[in-house]
């Protein structure tokens, strides 16, 4: 372990140092609280408010955009093309995050078209998110001349990110629980002050949140590995990005949520959506990514040969990049 993280020093600061300042985040969001449940304005300005669950996203998008440029920097790709990405792909990924719950809400009440874009009270779905990047990233890609395999197994990262960071911010809101918790090892294992946040109508709840949280982040090591190894080749990040946030979001999180509060669960034909979108769209899509562009593309090469910055340890294993 020493040995890997001498070898791989700027990753191990860069990575190290994101993880350092999510979790002031949290710690400063749990500190300045006195009461349970903790309040989710993170600032009143009086004339404005500002979110928890705002500076959760920002967070996300920030950590996630300064990672992406690392790798830029890496790939000797203009890091301003980076930023315009951001400036155009974040609000219409927020316009799709939209979009899709007005349309799978299953108790519309949208009278105006104010009503359809307003998201003070939530109305938010990560799903809606991630399909509009991913069009936007094939525009984008052709437009500026980027590799687009290269281009989404770099955004694929930021992904997973954003969520981890987002989902503290239903934290903060008290939401995206699961059922009353049974199981005495489970309560004794939580921490406190996740505990108190889920004791909603007289009884603790499945921090779901923080499951999803956890999936994301194990899956978020193993991609930051995976791409410094010759296991996988351009694009297959993004493939695995969608089967392992398919997978957990569509066999796990989701029943626990639907089973927490069944009313709240976006719907398409009376099924609950995130479950069907999250094991077809997401799971398969990401099968199917991987094994047609291994049959579509020939040729094809590793993440990690693109890379020109980057100092290469070669192992007695030819294949084996440190």
């Amino acid at each position: 372990m020493i040995d890997f993280i001498k070898k791989n020093k700027k990753a191990f600061y860069v990575y190290g140092g994101s993880l350092l300042v999510f979790l002031t985040v949290i710690l400063i969001a749990v500190s300045t609280q006195t009461d349970v449940p903790y309040n989710s304005i993170a600032l009143d300005l009086g004339f404005a408010q500002i979110a928890w669950y705002a500076v959760f996203i920002l967070t996300g998008i920030m950590l996630g955009g300064f990672l992406s440029y690392m790798e830029f920097k890496r790939l000797g790709w203009d890091t301003e093309i980076l930023f315009d990405g951001l400036l155009w792909g974040v609000p219409l990924a927020i316009i799709g995050s939209r979009l899709y719950y007005v349309i799978f809400d299953p108790s519309p009440n949208y009278e105006s078209f104010m009503d359809v874009i307003n998201i003070t009270n939530g109305g938010l779905s990560i799903h809606g998110a991630v399909i509009t990047a991913l069009i936007f990233m094939i525009i984008f890609s052709k437009k500026k001349k980027l590799n687009f395999w290269i281009f989404v197994d770099i955004v694929a990262i930021g992904f997973l990110v954003g969520q981890i960071s987002g989902r503290w911010g239903n934290f903060m809101n008290a939401e995206a629980y699961g059922p009353v918790i049974e199981s005495q090892f489970i309560l004794n294992i939580l921490p406190d002050f996740i505990k108190n946040q889920m004791y909603i109508d007289g009884a603790f709840h499945h921090p779901t949140f923080l499951y999803e949280g956890i999936w994301n982040f194990i899956g978020l090591v193993f991609l930051l590995v995976a791409r410094r190894k010759r296991w996988f080749y351009a694009g297959d990040m993004l493939g695995l990005y969608l089967i392992w946030y398919g997978l957990g979001r569509g066999a796990i999180i989701e029943p626990l949520r639907v089973g927490g509060h069944p009313g709240d669960a976006l719907r398409v034909f009376g099924l609950p959506a995130n479950i069907i979108i999250s094991l077809t769209l997401f799971m398969l899509g990401g099968v199917a990514l991987i094994i047609g562009k291994k049959y579509l593309i020939k040729d094809q090469k590793h993440y990690v040969d693109y890379l020109i910055e980057e100092p290469k340890v070669e192992l007695n294993n030819e294949n084996s990049t440190v």
